[in-house]
């Protein structure tokens, strides 16, 4: 892991630390320990503002990490939590946690010192809102997947000492396992993942699977007794309409088509989404990504979160547990579809759909950003996925591509 003096503020000189890395690297960690470490031990009060694309990254990613911190140094019997503000009082200091799709916050007070978590997922008119309200500094980190604002509007506009550029890989990190390291090490056949995320480097946009997809942010707070209409935008803020009839309980647009369940244990997540279909669209929402489920826990997630007569289709390499599962009692579950070009037939199926995937989705949303076309030995691109990130996306090929005749739903 990189040397938090790396991070030192001291000098006045210094406005931005841009931190570039690759998977593993520890970069966001690292930051928040700084931060940690800052106003515990700084007579200075200081406001610092934590940003990430949404509440469900800041609260599976920064947040977790940041009472990691506070736990593991003993800190946290110093600390005082607004859970509800999603704000922590530390001495004189103020740590607070927003997303860069609160429009209030955006524009709202100013702060000393603003990291920006995976600022590549955040646009650049956001950005700048929040960093011309930061009085001191503004400290950003990103996997570098492609050119973005910040090498094509920041960088060119800044000299000399007003900032450091880091670079982290994997190999900076000393805490990883040998697992992790081997984890990350066997992808190196795939050069644009690899010099993205092994190496640190700015990737290029070609090989991404899908592109056809975007996020969905539901406006819960518009949703009224006596509403006709709820709202959802998604992050290219394009705006739909949908009657209240056509929602279900996760409030997807149209009706259920199905479950889709990757099976996993040890190494990889089961995963389970559910998919809806409403004007032609997609609507995805990720109801589990865990790793390390027996059976009777699955059973009893599905029993609890789930209509187990509705279609559920699983990956058919796991036929005991399909079938230990159906004979607890879920009556939906049908094995998928397999055969020689079965995964090439669902993602062109998927392909020719535009897909909304709900913000709390925040694993399937990785998946969507990392799962790529594979290339063969001189690094041409191949018609063929790397089998990686991809146990949700598998859990949605498995339920769209399952023979049956399928019902568009209008609203």
């Amino acid at each position: 892991m990189f040397n938090l003096k790396s991070l030192n503020c001291n000098s006045s000189e210094t406005r931005y630390i841009i931190h570039q890395g690759g998977t593993g690297s520890g970069k966001t960690f690292t930051i928040l320990q700084y931060i940690a470490l800052l106003t515990i031990l700084s007579e200075k009060p200081y406001l610092v503002s934590v940003v990430a694309e949404s509440f469900p990254h800041l609260k599976r990613g920064a947040i977790r990490d940041f009472k990691r911190i506070l736990a593991m140094n003993r800190w946290d019997g110093m600390v005082k939590e607004n859970k509800t503000e999603h704000t922590f009082y530390i001495g004189k200091s103020v740590v607070e946690f927003f997303s860069a799709d609160n429009a209030a916050k955006l524009r709202g007070a100013r702060r000393d010192i603003l990291f920006i978590n995976e600022c590549n997922n955040v646009d650049y008119e956001s950005f700048q809102q929040l960093d011309v309200r930061t009085r001191q500094l503004t400290i950003l980190d990103f996997n570098p997947v492609r050119r973005f604002w910040v090498h094509n509007d920041l960088l060119p506009q800044l000299h000399g000492e007003d900032h450091i550029l880091l670079k982290s890989t994997y190999r900076d990190n000393q805490y990883l396992t040998s697992q992790e390291i081997q984890n990350i090490e066997r992808r190196r056949n795939n050069l644009n993942w690899w010099k993205v995320y092994g190496e640190g480097e700015i990737g290029v946009a070609e090989g991404v699977v899908f592109s056809n997809w975007g996020v969905i942010r539901v406006k819960s707070e518009k949703l009224k007794v006596n509403s006709d209409v709820q709202e959802i935008k998604n992050e290219n803020s394009e705006t739909f309409n949908f009657s209240l009839s056509t929602f279900n309980s996760q409030n997807l647009p149209g009706q259920v088509l199905g479950y889709g369940i990757d099976f996993g244990f040890t190494h990889s997540p089961t995963a389970i989404v559910q998919v809806n279909e409403c004007n032609g669209e997609l609507f995805i929402h990720e109801l589990l990504y865990r790793s390390g489920m027996q059976n009777e826990e699955l059973f009893a997630f599905a029993h609890e979160h789930i209509d187990l007569n509705v279609l559920a289709v699983a990956d058919s390499a796991e036929p005991k547990t399909i079938d230990y599962l159906y004979r607890k009692g879920w009556l939906g579950l049908k094995p998928a579809g397999k055969g020689a070009d079965s995964v090439e037939f669902g993602i062109n199926l998927l392909l020719d759909r535009k897909i909304n995937v709900t913000a709390e989705s925040v694993n399937l949303i990785k998946e969507f950003r990392q799962y790529m076309w594979d290339t063969n030995k001189d690094g041409h691109l191949i018609h063929r996925p790397v089998k990686d990130f991809d146990h949700a996306i598998d859990a949605i090929r498995y339920v769209y591509s399952y023979p049956k005749k399928k019902k568009l739903c209008f609203a």
